[in-house]
């Protein structure tokens, strides 16, 4: 990968992106152990180890100066509610220079927009770097509401795969989605 994001504090409307703390792998631990996060997701197994979140946060710093990939807490209130990220999207599938944004919230979270401003705050960051061209993400067929937060970030859907869920220890059929540098532009000069 020719770019990497850099992982500092980024201000949405309601939210704070920022990298996670030591401190919070408890919070971590108990949102990222509910079977409803982690059966929406590829990465999160189900049930969830202890200790997984403390060595989860311990290995952000390296995955920024290794792969240029970035981990943020999504900080409500002064309370994580979840985790957001870009990290390297796969060349063969999607080209070079591309990001995959992925996202959970805590299930007392979802339905308020917040996903919603989640990504797009993180696609902004993302975005200012010259070198990304293209950012992807997909969801699980069977989680309409996380489509339609890629939806309305600007997302064009591309394919349905069939993608290994750790949780569920199966394959899981994935609607892919990828949103170009020029179209993120382009829907932010209607919005102005």
């Amino acid at each position: 990968m020719t770019w990497s994001i850099e992982r500092r504090e980024i201000e949405a409307q309601r939210l704070l992106l920022r990298p996670f703390r030591a401190a919070e792998a408890e919070t971590v631990q108990r949102y990222a152990g509910l079977w409803d996060v982690a059966r929406m997701t590829t990465r999160i197994p189900h049930p969830y180890p202890p200790g997984a979140a403390a060595e989860w946060i311990c290995t952000h710093a390296a995955m920024e100066t290794e792969n240029g990939e970035s981990v943020f807490a999504i900080v409500l209130d002064d309370e994580v509610i979840g985790a957001t990220g870009l990290h390297r999207a796969d060349p063969k599938r999607d080209g070079p220079d591309t990001a995959e944004i992925g996202y959970w919230l805590a299930p007392a979270f979802w339905g308020r927009g917040l996903a919603t401003e989640t990504a797009q705050a993180l696609l902004a960051h993302g975005f200012t770097h010259p070198k990304l061209n293209a950012v992807t993400s997909g969801h699980f067929a069977d989680n309409p509401a996380s489509g339609r937060v890629l939806e309305k970030c600007g997302f064009q859907p591309t394919s349905d795969t069939e993608e290994w869920s750790i949780a569920r220890r199966d394959y899981v059929t994935c609607r892919r989605f990828i949103l170009e540098r020029a179209a993120w532009q382009a829907g932010l000069e209607l919005a102005s």
